[in-house]
């Protein structure tokens, strides 16, 4: 009876040694069939490694099949047969260019690291005195970096406040040499009109005409003369009909892209000068 049942009794449970692919075939058993999971439990020897099988085949009865599940090769790593080509597939993905360093041109790096070079004494002599001073002051560097963004905050305000006031003086400034300088103009600019008229230059001669009439009316206090000042402002400010004859001639050749014609002369010499009279008289 002892040696039928030696005879009969699996190869692997005859002894505690068993090698791998009994014990992967015996924990696929295992998962069907709960008898041998005790035969897997007095195997103590794996392909001639000590192992302690019993050990790691405790726990509850989710962990015990998942245990098994992993001696027989249905855990998350793929079979030995798979592992090299997935080991090539992954060699293939990692040969791309881009998992690789590129060696990026510097031409100027031998530039930059001379001029570290020759700056470095520098910002240690800057470092040292800075820590001098912040060992000095209650609150150490904390209080110093506080004290400099304080000073450049406020020297930055002073520098745009002076901009400022610059530009404003700038701009009053012109605008007055503007006005006084071309209140007394209007002779001068007919004189200039004159001559361009005289070589064939109608536009400018134009152009020069309007010009000496609008000063001509700031002389006499019947417009103020600034850049921002409009046509339509004009017109609505000097009650005169010749003057919309005028501005309506000057705005068809400045703007409209018409050049000048004698009429438009004619009309600019003789009626410049009744444009003041007609906006007394109303």
């Amino acid at each position: 009876m002892l040696a039928g049942c030696a005879l009969a009794w699996p190869a692997v449970a005859r002894g505690a040694d068993a090698t791998t692919a009994e014990v992967r075939s015996l924990a696929a058993a295992a998962l069907r069939d709960p008898s041998a999971v005790q035969r897997l439990r007095a195997i103590d020897r794996v392909d001639g490694r000590p192992v302690r099988l019993a050990d790691a085949l405790g726990g509850t009865p989710a962990e015990l099949r998942s245990r098994l599940r992993l001696l027989a090769g249905e855990g998350g790593r793929g079979s030995p047969a798979q592992a090299p080509a997935a080991r090539r597939a992954a060699r293939d993905v990692l040969s791309d260019e881009r998992y690789r360093d590129r060696s990026l041109p510097r031409p100027l790096r031998g530039v930059f690291a001379w001029a570290g070079d020759q700056l470095a004494p520098i910002w240690r002599w800057i470092a040292g005195r800075f820590e001098a001073l912040a060992g000095g002051l209650p609150g150490g560097r904390t209080t110093l970096w506080a004290l400099l963004a304080g000073s450049i905050l406020a020297a930055s305000t002073l520098l745009a406040i002076r901009a400022a006031s610059r530009r404003q003086s700038a701009v009053a400034g012109s605008a007055a040499g503007a006005r006084t300088g071309e209140r007394a103009g209007p002779a001068r600019l007919l004189a200039e009109a004159e001559r361009a008229e005289s070589r064939g230059d109608r536009d400018e001669a134009l152009r020069l005409r309007f010009r000496a009439g609008l000063l001509d009316l700031d002389h006499r206090e019947l417009i103020e003369l600034r850049p921002a000042l409009t046509n339509r402002e004009l017109l609505g400010a000097v009650p005169s009909p010749t003057l919309g004859g005028l501005v309506a001639g000057f705005e068809s050749v400045a703007y409209g892209g018409r050049s000048a014609d004698d009429e438009d002369l004619v009309l600019a010499r003789d009626g410049w000068p009744r444009v003041p009279a007609e906006a007394t008289e109303r």
